[in-house]
């Protein structure tokens, strides 16, 4: 046994391997890889709140299912206390819509068919604690609550020493350690420390979200309508409730996830150059409007309520971090950058985040790595973090909004982005567990690099198409009565034709109407998006000499 894997005399400075920042779902899982990957280590963590808060970052994807019931092997318990995830579904109506639309009425994009991986809506609350409670049984020592006042670095031979101080409920403790990892979500307290946070002002999205209580049942006789013999909705396998649920417009997308405990999480995402939010004295209130007041959503919180005083709004989401790591010290997760809530990204990137500076730090507390050999492994770790945020904002985020509106373009998007999903991440993944440390598009290889250029370049033309429409009145013009599904997404090549070929056939469609109209009236400008000032959605405002709302983070 390690000098640092001593047990401490109470009351004396504690010696450790690590010490993370932070008990919820990051910090809990890097301690528990850890500590089952290297069983006599010392590990600690330190998680500030006496319980765990409602969060955001319900829904997983197909990597981040895998790094929870796969690596962390925790079927068991999501199958008992969560709910499975039956895919993405999109609901669309047109911009300028009627009072008396119901949901049956949009356009439906989705899945017919169960999925044939897991994934699923996490009651966030309940995962932490018993990650939490799991890393603490199997060995990681844990205070709570604790506060991180100050982190200082001893400089003492070939590697630091961090002497980290601790405000507990019985008193201050003085920690040093190996390695600190920072584990803290949005609060990015080490990042913010040494000065490496950065907003990411290239994507202005801001979110307001809540959780409802009394929600109608996407799949109940009286959303279905017409009677078991002929609804108005089509029957399919998949259950519309289970998905993630997307009713979307130009410049934004509200989700509705349902969660385990009988309340749904409801959350508006909106590009702050594209759209403004009804009218109303506080953001609540905007909030509850915009709900109340979307068709088709309008239909499933008829009779319901926000879930006490549960609201919280941000007012500008990305962020990012210049360096993922240092000298006895990383950042995972939320800690060191966020993207965009679409397409569930965040515990994606937590997944992949957390094995690899496991991996790194696994690989330096066994003596496997040192020296000359750590130091470029934790270079390259920087770069490839870095480039893969880079690339995924610019190849999947920028000017997505654009497309929001539109069946049409936002379905083509969704369809060949989530294909290459499959083909490039997730078959990988369930090939081989060590590519779970790779960031997506972040190798310095040349199909990561080709594999960004295409998307980047597929999004960037639907950006422009989005605008062609916009010009000449066409834009939604298929976001009423159409029900387009698929058949659910699968690993390898073969899985990913028939999305891949619906996805194109979309696009092709636009395309041509786009050169059916240059031909007949000539070149239309698409150089950039039409802006809009207020909400499109009936019932909502429609002055647009409405100042925008000044949000702050936390509601």
């Amino acid at each position: 046994m390690n000098a640092a894997t001593q047990p401490a005399s109470p009351g004396h400075d504690s010696d450790y391997d690590v010490v993370v920042v932070g008990g919820g779902f990051a910090g809990s899982s890097t301690a528990l890889l850890l500590r089952r990957w290297m069983p006599e280590a010392r590990i600690l963590v330190a998680e500030r709140g006496e319980r765990f808060e409602r969060k955001v970052g319900e829904a997983t994807v197909e990597v981040s299912g895998y790094f929870l019931h796969r690596v962390l092997g925790l079927y068991d318990h999501l199958s008992r206390h969560h709910l499975p995830k039956h895919g993405l579904r999109y609901w669309f109506c047109p911009s300028e819509a009627e009072d008396n639309l119901r949901l049956s009425d949009l356009t439906e994009i989705g899945s017919s068919e169960m999925p044939r991986l897991a994934s699923f809506q996490l009651d966030r609350p309940c995962l932490d604690q018993h990650l939490l409670d799991t890393a603490k049984t199997e060995g990681v020592e844990v205070l709570r609550p604790a506060k991180v006042l100050s982190v200082e670095s001893e400089g003492s031979g070939d590697w630091p020493v961090h002497k980290v101080e601790v405000d507990t409920s019985s008193g201050s403790r003085q920690l040093r350690t190996r390695w600190i990892v920072d584990a803290s979500g949005r609060q990015s307290f080490l990042a913010r420390k040494k000065g490496l946070h950065r907003k990411v002002e290239r994507h202005p999205t801001a979110s307001l979200w809540a959780r409802w209580r009394g929600v109608r049942d996407l799949d109940e006789a009286a959303i279905l309508g017409g009677g078991p013999r002929a609804p108005e909705l089509p029957i399919v396998s998949a259950s519309r409730r289970l998905a993630t649920n997307h009713f979307v417009g130009y410049g934004y997308w509200a989700w509705v996830i349902p969660l385990s405990n009988g309340n749904t999480s409801i959350g508006l995402v909106y590009d702050k150059s594209l759209y403004e939010l009804p009218e109303g004295a506080t953001r609540r209130e905007r909030y509850e409007e915009f709900v109340r007041s979307t068709p088709g959503l309008r239909d499933l919180v008829q009779d319901a309520e926000v879930d006490g005083s549960d609201f919280m709004a941000l007012s500008h989401l990305p962020y990012r971090t210049e360096q993922y790591m240092g000298e006895g010290w990383a950042l995972v997760a939320d800690a060191a950058a966020f993207l965009d809530p679409y397409y569930s990204p965040g515990l994606d990137h937590a997944a992949i985040s957390i094995y690899a500076t496991a991996r790194i730090l696994q690989g330096h507390l066994s003596g496997e790595l040192t020296g000359e050999d750590l130091r470029q492994r934790m270079e390259i770790h920087n770069r490839d973090f870095l480039r893969s945020y880079e690339r995924w904002l610019d190849c999947l985020y920028i000017g997505k909004y654009e497309l929001m509106g539109d069946a049409d373009l936002l379905g083509s998007s969704f369809l060949v982005d989530t294909a290459f999903y499959y083909l490039g991440v997730v078959t990988p993944v369930y090939k081989d567990l060590e590519t779970m440390a790779n960031p997506i598009f972040g190798l310095a290889l040349p199909q990561a690099r080709w594999a960004y250029k295409i998307t980047r370049t597929f999004n960037r033309r639907l950006r422009t198409l989005a605008r062609f429409r916009r010009r000449v009145g066409t834009y939604g013009k298929n976001n009423l009565g159409h029900h387009r599904y698929s058949r659910s997404f699968g690993l390898g090549v073969l899985a990913a034709i028939a999305p891949l070929a619906k996805g194109l056939r979309l696009w092709l469609g636009v395309e041509w109407e786009r050169l059916v109209h240059r031909i007949r009236h000539g070149r239309v400008d698409e150089s950039a998006p039409v802006s809009i000032a207020v909400a499109e959605t009936p019932s909502m405002s429609t002055n647009n000499d409405s100042p925008k709302a000044a949000m702050a983070p936390g509601g």
